[in-house]
């Protein structure tokens, strides 16, 4: 032991010290891309295995957040849509075209009211919003997945008698309604003619757990790291101390010594 004591000099141990760092951060990103997956994971499996839809004010009630529980099930509204306030998002992509989905508030029973994301209609490169269905009339039944509010980005304007934005955010869209909006909003699963579904969530849970295992396996590269370091120091140390004593370094052949006795040709 008294061999490697030159690791309890300031240098060395700042390099401890760093390398310490860097093996919390990895444990740290391994634990969160480990979570990560698992979130994954569970959000794949309710969206595999949601069958039946559930009732609205059961899954998402007025006043109450949304539970995490609830996120991707699906669920029935019964209401009345708000055409004069509806929403077109631009920019949208689905399976891998590019246009613009149509959102219409659906206005309940109790006067609240849950955007539903009537469907996706493709851009006919044109810059303007193409003609799509129009909400149906009066009192109407829609069984969507319920989606999480994006995060506010860019601004609500007006145009054509229609809202249009780049994120559904409660945020940004809420000001524009007079009604209170319930914690989520949900996509039709079944829209009308003139409509495209939006493409099934799914999630790369796969990704996240090779990531997971990645960190781990750098945190575990540090203190391999840190002892071939402190072998190799101590190696370069005792091949200079032989040098200085005129011994043959560990490895090297030493050289012939010269003899004292002259030679005899004649022998």
């Amino acid at each position: 032991m008294q061999r490697y004591r030159f690791v309890l000099a300031p240098r060395w141990l700042l390099l401890t010290l760093a390398g310490l760092v860097v093996m919390v951060v990895c444990v740290l990103l391994s634990q969160w891309q480990w979570g990560r997956a698992v979130e994954r994971a569970a959000a794949n499996d309710v969206i595999e295995h949601s069958r039946e839809a559930a009732p609205l004010d059961a899954t998402l009630p007025p006043g109450e957040g949304l539970d995490d529980d609830v996120r991707w099930t699906l669920v029935e509204a019964t209401g009345v849509y708000d055409t004069e306030n509806e929403i077109v998002l631009r920019a949208q992509t689905n399976n891998s075209l590019n246009g613009f989905e149509i959102v219409t508030p659906l206005v309940l029973a109790d006067g609240t009211a849950i955007l539903v994301d009537r469907g996706f209609v493709a851009s006919e490169n044109t810059g303007s919003v193409p003609d799509y269905p129009a909400a149906p009339a009066g009192e109407v039944t829609v069984t969507g997945r319920v989606y999480e509010y994006e995060e506010s980005s860019g601004a609500v304007s007006e145009a054509d008698g229609h809202l249009e934005s780049r994120r559904l955010s409660i945020d940004m869209l809420g000001p524009h309604l007079d009604y209170e909006l319930r914690s989520a909003w949900i996509a039709d699963i079944e829209p009308a003619e003139g409509f495209t579904a939006l493409e099934t969530p799914s999630f790369k849970d796969w990704q996240n757990y090779s990531y997971a295992v990645q960190w781990a396996l750098f945190a575990a590269m540090v203190p391999v790291g840190w002892v071939v370091l402190a072998r190799r120091e101590r190696r370069d140390m005792d091949d200079e101390g032989a040098a200085e004593n005129g011994e043959a370094a560990p490895g090297e052949e030493p050289e012939a010594a010269a003899t004292s006795e002259a030679v005899n040709p004649r022998t």
